[in-house]
Parts: structure tokens; sequence; C-alpha cells
């Protein structure tokens, strides 16, 4: 069964690689000046009306093209990230790698310019210019590590395991995703809260523990 959905997870990523969507619109906006704006926040929702809100100073968000085969991988790593602990391990990563994926063809299709990233600043304010008129999405992306504390291997354990990797910590990384659409001469605002993520999932950091060490 995890093999499976792990599979399914690649098929669908390497499925991002063939860039779906018609980049003449975006170019032809971009030459007739219908340009726009994306103005947001990340920043907590604060615990009473009257305290401020604790920003995701540190968030990064990108702005790419609507993309239907993009946002299907993402949800389909979304929906089986509920199926087994080991597909909620590497749903984070997978997402990361399918935007990724997305991100190169642009780049390798001579629209750089459609991929543009930022981080929030430390007010948990952000703000994109200069955009072409179309359908967008939003990726937000904040991580927290921590460190996890474990024992190492015995010499035994090393000598029949010499490649074990050992936990040294995680991230927790909380996504949003939202889609919008940019007008000419105008702002679309994006608002990014602890209530409104759309996945928070984990990144393992493991380290090899050889012989001897």
């Amino acid at each position: 069964m995890i093999r499976i959905a792990l599979a399914a997870c690649l098929l669908l990523a390497s499925a991002v690689e063939a860039l779906d969507i018609d980049l003449t619109p975006y170019r032809q906006a971009r030459s007739a000046g219908a340009l726009g704006s994306v103005a947001g926040r990340a920043i907590a929702e604060p615990p009473r009306p009257s305290a401020p809100g604790r920003p995701f100073a540190g968030t990064a968000v990108t702005l790419l093209p609507r993309s239907p085969i993009l946002l299907g991988t993402l949800e389909g790593l979304k929906r089986g990230a509920r199926d087994t602990l080991e597909t909620y391990r590497e749903a984070a990563p997978a997402m990361r790698k399918a935007r990724e994926a997305f991100e190169r063809e642009l780049l390798e299709a001579g629209a750089p310019d459609l991929s543009p990233l930022l981080q929030v600043d430390q007010d948990g304010t952000f703000r994109f210019d200069d955009l072409p008129a179309g359908p967008w999405v939003a990726f937000g992306w904040y991580t927290v590590s921590n460190d996890v504390a474990t024992g190492r291997p015995n010499p035994r354990e090393q000598l029949l395991f010499p490649r074990l990797l050992r936990l040294r910590g995680f991230k927790t990384v909380t996504i949003w995703l939202r889609e919008l659409t940019v007008d000419g001469g105008r702002t679309a605002t994006v608002e990014l809260t602890d209530r409104n993520e759309w996945f928070t999932g984990v990144i393992e950091e493991k380290v090899l523990d050889a012989v001897g060490r």
C-alpha cells in the first residue's frame, strides 16, 4: 500500500515537468501594460482582538501561473498524506519537489519572471508588483526547526547496518495555497494565518552514523 501511494505521488510529480499552461496570455498582458499587484500578510491570529498578531517572519511566498496539473499534484499528495505515516512524512518534501519542477519548466520556457519569490518582512507583510494579469497561485512555505535527542546505535548495530540513518531533528512545515486573479491596475490581497493553512507536514533531518563515530 505504501509503495503504491508513493509511486502514485512520484508519477504525479513527474507530470508537472510537462508545462501544461499557455504562457502567451501572460506575455500579452505584460506587453499591453496590464499589470497588477498582490499584497498580503503572513501572521498568526491574535489570542485577543486587542492583541497584535505574531508575524510568521521568514515565510517564503512565491507566485506561479495557475497550473491544473500542479494543483492536482499537490492535492493528490495532500490526500495521500492521510493514508500512512510514511506518506505523511513524504508529503511535504514531494510538494516542494513538484513546485520546483514547475518553476524549472517556467525557466526553461523563458519565463523566469512568472515565478517571483520573496520572504515576508519582519512585520509579516509582503507585496508583489508588476504582475501580468491572469490566474495565479500563491504558495506560502513556513518552517520551524525541532531538535530530537536520539541515542546512537551500539557498535553491533553499526556493524550490521553500516549506513544506518539517525534522526537528528525535523522541521514542521506550514503550507498555504491560494488561487487568485490579478487584474491590471488593481491589487489582490492574500491573508496567510494559522487558521487557514492548507497543509501542515514535516521534513525529517537525518545523519549517517558511520562505524567508529
